[in-house]
């Protein structure tokens, strides 16, 4: 199983492609799934506040294993147990099992989102390129198709939960690819370099990165959790149709990230993140200042093209900033991110239940004015 380049990013995409696509399917499932449970906006915001929690232990505490065991059986060990909460997911009786399949989905997609970068990483090091906003693409492409085929099985008459059972198709069929690929070396820590898990918590650059990182989670996963809700239940949307919007999103930000490597090769990380928050704020206030269906799809796209590029930014400043830690790096920064995730829900799901989704999906517009303002702070040696 020797590396080839070729072949091992063929993997990468696979790999990122299915994690946009489950969730893909996720955001258009969830009005279905929390329409069979009797969800208001405030305790489904609290079951994924609580999903999402149960991701920050696990990332902390397992998210550096995999510089220690290799990526291999880190991503074997994950999905296998990603496919098992899926199952849990799709016959969710109960409030209390649905909270139980949150908690498992979100803690082996975090270690599972932790290892595709982390391996990522370990791509563009031993070829010298840069490859994470092309993967990303790829997980934004996914989501698109995913959003569109739960859209479109829905509308035929498939059961939900048939739909969520269908995922698992591909998900074996990456499994089996993790199992036969050839990975690339992962890096050495540097000699004489810190390693206490602590130290890169005190990295005050890698910190602002976080930050930054977890503002662009924030408003993609309220995107991801609420916009197919907005569409389906506020504005009364058919099932396909609601699809499509949440799909147009992800095809955004695919197609952002496509185009995000000469974005940043002529204007720099830095000027890229400050357009991408202004972008941002200015899309999802068109969103929400209308219910025209194509004013709000338009404005989704806005906001998918303007955050395709932050996260993928964030995870390759994060490797550049600790040489031979690619994974602890990438742990801390998608540790300290996946609060955006932790708090999204619960805020827009309380700020829902007392006004209205609409005006809780302006705190996506919030989000970006300030990623605007914190770009201003980033140190990069690339330029802008």
């Amino acid at each position: 199983m020797g590396f080839s380049t070729r072949a091992f990013l063929a993997v990468e995409l696979g790999a990122f492609g299915y994690f946009g696509f489950f969730w893909g399917n996720f955001a258009v499932l969830l009005a279905d799934l929390s329409r069979a449970l009797d969800l208001s906006p405030g305790p489904l915001g609290i079951a994924l506040f609580v999903g999402a929690a149960s991701s920050i232990p696990p990332m902390a505490v397992f998210g550096r294993v995999s510089d220690r065991i290799g990526r291999r059986r880190f991503l074997l060990a994950c999905g296998c147990v990603f496919g098992i909460g899926i199952c849990s997911l799709a016959f969710s009786p109960s409030y209390p099992a649905f909270l139980a399949s949150l908690v498992i989905l979100y803690a082996m997609g975090g270690l599972y989102d932790v290892g595709i970068n982390a391996a990522a990483v370990d791509l563009e090091r031993s070829t010298g390129r840069r490859f994470m906003a092309f993967l990303h693409a790829a997980f934004s492409g996914g989501g698109a198709l995913g959003a569109l085929s739960a859209g479109a099985l829905l509308q035929s008459g498939v059961n939900y939960r048939y739909v969520y059972l269908s995922v698992l198709i591909p998900l074996a069929a990456l499994i089996i690819a993790f199992s036969t690929a050839g990975f690339p070396r992962s890096e050495q820590p540097v000699e004489g370099e810190k390693t206490g898990a602590l130290a890169l918590y005190r990295n005050a650059s890698l910190l602002l990165v976080a930050v930054i990182a977890t503002l662009g989670l924030l408003s993609e996963g309220e995107m991801e959790h609420w916009s197919g809700v907005y569409l389906r239940q506020t504005l009364e949307l058919p099932a396909l149709l609601g699809g499509s919007g949440v799909a147009v999103f992800y095809g955004a930000m695919a197609a952002g990230r496509l185009a995000a490597a000469g974005v940043i090769s002529r204007f720099g990380d830095r000027r890229t993140l400050i357009g991408a928050g202004l972008l941002t704020a200015g899309g999802m206030s068109l969103a929400i200042s209308s219910t025209e269906p194509l004013l709000v799809v338009a404005g989704f796209l806005l906001v998918g093209l303007a955050l395709s590029a932050v996260v993928p930014i964030a995870f390759s400043l994060a490797g550049d900033l600790a040489p031979g830690r690619a994974a602890a790096a990438i742990s801390t920064v998608t540790t300290v991110a996946y609060s955006g995730f932790l708090m999204g829900p619960v805020i827009v799901g309380g700020i829902a239940e007392v006004v209205g989704l609409r005006i809780a999906l302006g705190t996506i517009a919030v989000a970006g004015v300030s990623i605007l303002m914190l770009s201003l702070r980033v140190k990069t040696s690339r330029a802008g």
